[in-house]
């Protein structure tokens, strides 16, 4: 019994897994949508010096006033990093202010780069 059990939770699994995978169907459409925004809040100067790859800059002192017209659904994942993460904690708070609701704080460059498994572009 204890067999056919995790058997069929198995079963049930792979088959959750096909339908997520599958390119059909407007569950998939909405997650493509939904793509992860990587956002670097440090200086103009700091992101020439090196970021990750595939990282928009939006300075923290002006991410309030320019982040609608990157990323205008409030539901989008959003992950923010800066030097220390000091600046990233404070652009979370900020956009989680405006409503923003997918949020995470990557913390400084290299922890970043580490956790999101992105290379430092120099």
């Amino acid at each position: 019994m204890k067999t056919l059990l995790v058997a069929t939770t198995l079963a049930l699994a792979a088959a959750a897994n096909v339908y997520a995978a599958s390119p059909a169907g407007p569950a998939t459409q909405a997650a493509a949508s939904q793509k992860l925004v990587l956002i670097d809040v440090r200086t103009a100067e700091e992101f020439a010096d090196g970021h990750l790859q595939g990282a928009q800059l939006l300075p923290l002192d002006s991410i309030a006033q320019t982040i609608a017209a990157r990323v205008p659904a409030k539901d989008t994942p959003i992950q923010l990093y800066c030097r220390s993460g000091r600046r990233s904690a404070l652009a979370l708070e900020t956009l989680k202010a405006m409503g923003y609701t997918r949020l995470q704080n990557l913390g400084g460059l290299e922890d970043a780069s580490r956790s999101s498994q992105r290379p430092i572009v120099r």
